[in-house]
């Protein structure tokens, strides 16, 4: 329902997205348009960031404007995707980085300002949320190395993607409603911690090595009680393949849900969303489960049920 329904907007937006950057200086344009086919989301094997892209399609159900300024919103959360990814790319490896691809990014976000300034004059409120978000985003990604985030303070997980609030500002602002915005903020927030979850789980290896913030990392480090390192390897897989860590990880998924309830009627394919977030988490950690169980009761039982899996 989140998605099926909105898969022609998508198509749209994105080639719209296409045409923008076709018309970049022609040295960036290739490099521009290959980074953009990474984050498709009507191709396989792509980088899915779908509440970036179809949160001002869900908020319209609920807040109707007219579509062609929705599709505005979204082709600028597109850019401001690519942008972001770019800087975060930047600041995570700045040895394997091409000189190109900072001056990439800002072309990408010049794009990114034209076309919510063509829907917000300088004087219209929409600009002091833009400047509280960029805000919100350079502290988290400054300080999560130097502060236990998910431990002290999990919103700041989640303003690691503060730009994607955007779209809620300027919706409830074209649509007379920035009473709503609060609201709104704390929902996209709670989902955006819960995204981060999952990716982190997917990458925990990754950032280990890379020394990155990550939230899975984090919860085994407190349950360890380390204050003055980061968790093994061989501890990480004992946590979660062993102890169960990651039922509890995707229990704290389930709070969250539970606190996104109250928006549950005002915005129901943003709840929707996270239910399909959570349901993926919890998958995850009972396969696991159910993995440990087998072991447990006999390996010849765990190599026949692995194989009748892979017959299907």
């Amino acid at each position: 329902m989140w998605l099926t329904r909105f898969e022609e907007d998508l198509g749209l937006i994105f080639s719209q997205a296409e045409s923008i950057l076709a018309a970049i200086p022609e040295e960036f344009r290739s490099p521009a348009l290959s980074y953009l086919d990474k984050f498709h989301p009507l191709k396989e094997h792509r980088s899915k960031n779908y509440i970036c892209y179809l949160l001002p399609y869900w908020l319209n159900e609920e807040v109707p404007i007219a579509p062609d300024r929705v599709h505005q919103i979204s082709t600028a959360n597109i850019m401001g995707m690519l942008y972001y990814h770019l800087i975060d790319e930047t600041m995570d490896n700045p040895s394997l980085i091409s000189r190109s691809q900072l001056p990439l990014a800002q072309l990408i976000h010049s794009e990114f300002i034209k076309i919510y300034s063509a829907l917000f004059p300088s004087s219209s409120p929409f600009w002091t949320y833009y400047d509280k978000y960029i805000g919100e985003w350079a502290v988290a990604v400054t300080y999560e190395n130097e502060q236990d985030f998910f431990q002290v303070n999990p919103v700041c997980i989640a303003h690691r993607a503060a730009p994607v609030k955007l779209s809620v500002a300027a919706m409830m602002l074209l649509s007379g409603q920035e009473t709503r915005i609060p609201q709104l903020e704390e929902a996209v927030d709670l989902v955006l911690i819960t995204l981060q979850m999952i990716d982190d789980w997917q990458d925990w290896e990754k950032d280990l090595i890379e020394g990155s913030y990550n939230c899975l990392l984090s919860m085994v480090q407190s349950d360890l009680h380390l204050s003055d390192r980061r968790p093994t390897v061989e501890e990480i897989k004992q946590a979660v393949y062993v102890e169960g860590c990651l039922i509890r990880y995707s229990k704290r998924a389930d709070v969250h849900h539970d606190a996104l309830s109250h928006t549950s009627s005002s915005f129901p394919l943003l709840y929707e969303f996270h239910a399909y977030l959570c349901d993926q988490l919890e998958e995850i950690a009972q396969q696991i489960e159910r993995d440990r169980s087998l072991l447990q009761r006999g390996g010849l039982e765990y190599l026949l049920s692995q194989q009748l899996t892979k017959s299907k």
